[in-house]
């Protein structure tokens, strides 16, 4: 063990945890309890030993029991990192948020992520054309033909031969998420699940939609500037579906309530 005098919670200290696996940090690392029986048995029986039927009923404890510490590691890493791992990640190979870098921008605003997030996206789409050598336009908003207050604002919508903003079959949704989101991205080769409904939303307004491009932009890290998911209808379409079924029945229940509340009298 080395010992590294400083004095904690100062600038030096601060910096020197950046990108590290402290106490704090292991703890939000750190993956308890036991795995899964079928994974323990599943490593067991990866060298060539086989278990009987009733060695396979035998508890999570004594299955673990077999294995050696480091083995037991091995299927834990094996699942989803907490979050803190891409924070890890980010802190190592990103360029930190810093708000003056959009002061000329925010045009007097308090800056915020979300604030960044709309400075970003002009630069997001330019990067997004010249990669995919198609051309974007903006400013539309897509409402729903039998219900008005139900809509999706499309961040670009792509300009193709023959289609109007009425007819279009492709649009791009653009976010600009934090370091460790995008790291998550491109680790796992997949969006934020937690943005599949907007996804889906895009399908159920607009009935002529095709293809759905979800670009991820960041600024922070020069070798994950730029990710496109294509979503295409057909692999969400039974989704798209319930979605729609949802948002007329909740819809019809928000009127209900607004109805009901208006037609009190005092």
């Amino acid at each position: 063990m080395k010992v590294l005098r400083t004095n904690q919670n100062s600038e030096e200290w601060l910096e020197y945890r950046k990108g590290k696996s402290g106490g704090s940090e292991f703890k939000d690392l750190y993956i308890n309890g036991l795995p899964l029986k079928t994974k323990l048995i599943e490593k067991i029986e990866a060298d060539g030993q086989k278990l009987t039927p009733e060695d396979k009923r035998s508890s999570a404890a004594d299955l673990a029991a077999m294995l050696t510490p480091r083995e037991i590691a091995e299927i834990k890493i094996e699942g989803e990192p907490k979050k803190k791992y891409y924070e890890i990640i980010a802190e190592r190979i990103a360029r930190p948020v810093t708000p003056n870098d959009y002061i000329d921008k925010l045009n007097g605003q308090p800056f915020s992520m979300m604030a960044r997030g709309h400075i970003l996206e002009p630069e997001a789409a330019e990067a997004f054309t010249k990669k995919t050598k198609l051309k974007l336009y903006g400013d539309v908003v897509w409402v729903r033909d039998d219900d008005e207050n139900i809509y999706i604002s499309p961040d670009r919508i792509v300009e193709k031969k023959g289609e109007t903003p009425e007819t279009a079959t492709e649009a791009v949704e653009i976010k600009c998420l934090s370091s460790p989101e995008i790291i998550k991205a491109f680790l796992t080769n997949s969006y934020p699940a937690e943005y599949e409904p907007q996804i889906i939303k895009y399908f159920v307004v607009n009935e002529n939609l095709k293809k759905l491009y979800f670009v991820l932009y960041t600024d922070l890290i020069p070798e994950l500037e730029l990710q496109i998911f294509t979503i295409e209808r057909g692999q969400i379409e039974d989704r798209v579906d319930e979605a729609k079924a949802f948002e007329d029945a909740i819809m019809k229940r928000i009127e209900a309530d607004i109805n009901k509340i208006e037609s009190i009298n005092f």
